[in-house]
Order: C-alpha cells, then sequence, then structure tokens
C-alpha cells in the first residue's frame, strides 16, 4: 500500500491495512465482522479529524481528548466504548510510526493509564424513535439510481431482518423469497452463527420486491443477492458501513457504532419490545445462547442507548 494513501485517503487506506497486513492481540487476523465495526470507528475518529484541519500524521493528544469528549454525548459512562476507541487510535499510531509517517505515538500514555470496564456493555442500538425515523428512508420512491436502490435496500435487510454484515454478503437471490405472503431471507450457518429463515419486518418489503426484481433482472456473472460491481463481485464491509452511514445522515441520526451491528441490535431491541421472548430473538439472530438478548433487553428501560 503506498504510504502517502494514509494522507490523501485514510479511511481508504485503513481498510486495506484490516483487510491485509492487521492483527489482533492473538496475531490472528481480525474476522470480517470485526473489520466493519473498526473501518466505522476510524472513519468517524478520521471525520472528527478532518473537522478541525488535522490528518493521521498530525494529531496529538489533545484531539483524542477532544474527540473522547464529543463521544462522551454518545454513549453510557462504563461502557468500553471510550477504551475501544483509544486501543484502535493506539494500534494505528503504532502503524503510522513503522511507516514514518509519524514520530512519537500520543496515545499511549493515555493507554496506560485506561481500565476496562467491569460490567458488561451496554449494546449500541437505536431508540425506538429513532428506529422509525431511519425505517422511514427504506422506501423505494427516495432512491434516484440502481445504486441508491441497492444501498437502500441493504439498509432496510440489515435493519428489518438483523442479518450480520457477513451473513448478508454471502446471501444469494435465492435466498430472498419475496413472493410468499410473508417475505422472508433464508440465511445459511455462517461461523457461529446458526442457520435459519427470518421473515421482513413490514417497513423492509416494498424497497426489497422493487430490488429483488431489478436484480433478477440484471445480467450478472454471479448470483449474489447484492453485488458491488458488474462483474459480480460481493460487497466489501467498508461499503456495507457506508450504506448505513448514509441512511443514518439521510435519516438524521448518528450513533457511537454506526457499522451494521447497530441495526442488528435494534432489529432485536425492537421484536422484544414487541413482546417476543429472549429465545424467539435469538432464533432470529441465529444465536445458540441468550447472552447478547438478554443486555439487548435491558436498553428497553434506558434512553441511552443511543444519541439521535
Amino acid at each position: 500500500m503506498p504510504i502517502d494513501e494514509w494522507l490523501a485517503d485514510p479511511e481508504s487506506a485503513y481498510a486495506q491495512w484490516q483487510r491485509a497486513q492487521a492483527t489482533g492481540a492473538d496475531r490472528r487476523p481480525f474476522a470480517d465482522q470485526s473489520i466493519v465495526q473498526h473501518c466505522s470507528m476510524f472513519s468517524r475518529f478520521n471525520d472528527y479529524l478532518l473537522a478541525r484541519r488535522q490528518s493521521v500524521a498530525t494529531f496529538g493528544a489533545d484531539h483524542i481528548e477532544g474527540f473522547f469528549e464529543k463521544l462522551a454525548h454518545d454513549c453510557q459512562p462504563g461502557t468500553t466504548t471510550r477504551f475501544r476507541y483509544l486501543k484502535l487510535i493506539d494500534r494505528v499510531i503504532r502503524h503510522l510510526v513503522t511507516l514514518d509517517l509519524r514520530k512519537e505515538n500520543p496515545a499511549a500514555g493515555l493507554l496506560a493509564r485506561e481500565t476496562w470496564p467491569e460490567d458488561e456493555p451496554t449494546p449500541i442500538c437505536l431508540s425506538e424513535e429513532d428506529d422509525k425515523r431511519l425505517q422511514a428512508v427504506c422506501e423505494p420512491t427516495t432512491c434516484s439510481s440502481a445504486k441508491a436502490l441497492r444501498n437502500t435496500a441493504i439498509v432496510a435487510l440489515l435493519l428489518g431482518c438483523g442479518v450480520t454484515a457477513a451473513e448478508l454478503s454471502q446471501l444469494r437471490v435465492s435466498d430472498a423469497d419475496m413472493n410468499d405472503r410473508r417475505p422472508s431471507v433464508l440465511v445459511d450457518k455462517h461461523g457461529p452463527r446458526l442457520a435459519r429463515r427470518v421473515p421482513l419486518d413490514r417497513f423492509a418489503i416494498d424497497v426489497m420486491r422493487v430490488y429483488h426484481d431489478l436484480r433478477i433482472e440484471t445480467a450478472c456473472p454471479t448470483d449474489w443477492l447484492f453485488v458491488a460491481t458488474a462483474g459480480g463481485k460481493p460487497m466489501k464491509p467498508d461499503t456495507l458501513v457506508k450504506c448505513v452511514r448514509t441512511a443514518l445522515r439521510t435519516a438524521g441520526l448518528s450513533a457511537a457504532d454506526e457499522s451494521p451491528r447497530l441495526l442488528r441490535n435494534t432489529f432485536g431491541r425492537r421484536h422484544l419490545a414487541a413482546g417476543k421472548t429472549n429465545e424467539q430473538v435469538s432464533n432470529l439472530l441465529g444465536l445458540s445462547s441468550h447472552r447478547t438478548v438478554t443486555r439487548l433487553r435491558l436498553t428497553l428501560d434506558s434512553t441511552d442507548c443511543v444519541a439521535g
């Protein structure tokens, strides 16, 4: 990867680094879902830097602290959000030091003083009101092009079906049953996620039907439901993040985690609020345990699960 790309297009450089070189503490490559979340987090930090006319090569400890002051409005005290961002920033700077784009690491001292919260972090999800605002932009009438229709259908499916980013990328045209009275999507087993058929929530049906019809009519050498190019390549994780972020901005929303995970959590929270049991929602999400859903249920009594 050319070093100059970190200055010209840091988000693209970061995404390439995550996929090709970056590893976790165990020296193993990051999972697809982790890469999606990391790219979303880095993009938010980079936006903060750009707004202050800083680059990845020039920001200092004061900018990191300023970012965390802004971030504090979007997350509950005691969650791991600050710590996870600080680890991400520290890892990026250490990489930039090895590239000779930076001389020192202003995050090192901050990280040394940080401690991991003892309690389980609260899942980040949209409140009921903000959920409805995002649902409102998932309409085929708002799409001015085939690409816009595809991106809106992606957001509608994530929000209205609860699939992960990795699962969505592996969906095939035949997995979406849009002719049934209750349209649904067949999700194959993926890693620890269980196979299941998930009915689409009502708001997602119209845009998915329009997109599905267009996708069937489009000549393509592959049968992925969502393709990134005319050659039929599947969607990349960072592109899915951009789809989510664009939809959130259209709805006038923002969140501490603007990745597909936010929409998956919101889907689960919505069904819990509608009266489904932990077991039913775990099944919809393809989870073998109720741990995640139990944490989601706690957000029903909270107004702080996300900033609008």
